[in-house]
């Protein structure tokens, strides 16, 4: 179908092409050979009159026009997508469809589960896929890369809809026959930590920015893992202390032999916040889950 001269199916590869700023990553993401990827760029770039992209080095970059193109091109197809989806009310029984979110495994632990299962008893030909957080996790809505973030409510871009789900506190956590009974401030300072760090950048959590902020030292880490859910093993055996979100502590402590011990510090309460793309606000499918996922945040509670 052609749109003012444009073959529709060409915003696709554009949206692709300009995304992957590669063409051979582009026509893996396409399906298409690269022949075929660079033809599609050829009749792109006669379009528009302008090279979109432009070989610097040994990378491709994108042009001004091709800067230009690329955010509205995303929020059309989002769009696009989002209109052919509410062609239909959504029937959870009979519905088939993949949902994507992406949360840390913290959230994965605390509060997927039991959506999960909740989806199953009522959508048993749905499923959920989950994506861990990366770098830039707050622009995959905006990119349209997944339907939903679940992440503590200082990472969620103020130009999408979001509600708040539930909060958190923070507690140390120490192995139960090795660790400290009681923990004083000095305690927290010179003994060892397991710290978690993320992604290639190995971004560190909310509350250890805040914690550096506040009193200026950094600890003794003698571990650095890269999910919360690592951290408890490398405890035991040990006198040393991890900080980590209460209700995560609390189901670990069921399984090992841990004791769960308030920080010595006023640490921040954490709210983890549910956001989606405004474009796809009406999206049947997506209202639902989003009910769904509000409806067990709130029996957490």
């Amino acid at each position: 179908m052609r749109f003012h001269g444009l073959d529709l199916n060409l915003l696709v590869v554009l949206d692709v092409l300009l995304a992957e700023q590669n063409i051979t990553r582009a026509g893996e993401r396409l399906h298409l050979s690269q022949p075929a990827t660079s033809a599609a760029l050829a009749r792109l770039r006669s379009y528009f009159d302008d090279d979109l992209l432009v070989q610097i080095g040994r990378k491709m970059v994108r042009t001004p026009m091709g800067e230009t193109l690329a955010q509205p091109v995303r929020d059309l197809l989002i769009q696009m997508r989002s209109t052919l989806e509410n062609r239909s009310q959504f029937q959870p029984h009979l519905a088939s469809r993949t949902f994507t979110l992406m949360a840390s495994d913290y959230v994965g632990m605390v509060l997927m589960p039991e959506v999960s299962r909740r989806l199953n008893a009522i959508a048993p030909q749905c499923a959920i896929e989950l994506f861990s957080p990366t770098d830039d996790a707050s622009l995959e809505i905006e990119r349209g890369h997944v339907d939903f973030l679940l992440l503590p409510d200082t990472h969620i871009l103020d130009q999408h809809p979001s509600t708040a789900l539930f909060s958190d506190e923070f507690v140390c956590v120490v192995c139960r026959d090795h660790g400290p009974r009681a923990l004083t401030f000095d305690d927290y300072k010179h003994n060892g930590h397991v710290l978690v760090r993320f992604g290639t950048e190995h971004r560190a959590p909310t509350v250890d920015d805040w914690f550096l902020r506040s009193f200026g030292f950094e600890r003794k880490v003698e571990v650095t893992t890269n999910t919360f859910n690592s951290v408890p093993p490398y405890l035991i055996g040990t006198p040393r202390i991890a900080t980590m979100h209460k209700r995560l502590a609390q189901r670990w402590a069921q399984y090992l032999p841990l004791r769960i011990l308030p920080t010595p510090w006023a640490a921040p309460q954490m709210t983890i916040s549910l956001q989606w793309n405004k474009y796809q606000q009406h999206d049947p499918g997506l209202a639902w889950l989003r009910n769904l996922v509000i409806e067990t945040a709130a029996s957490l509670a």
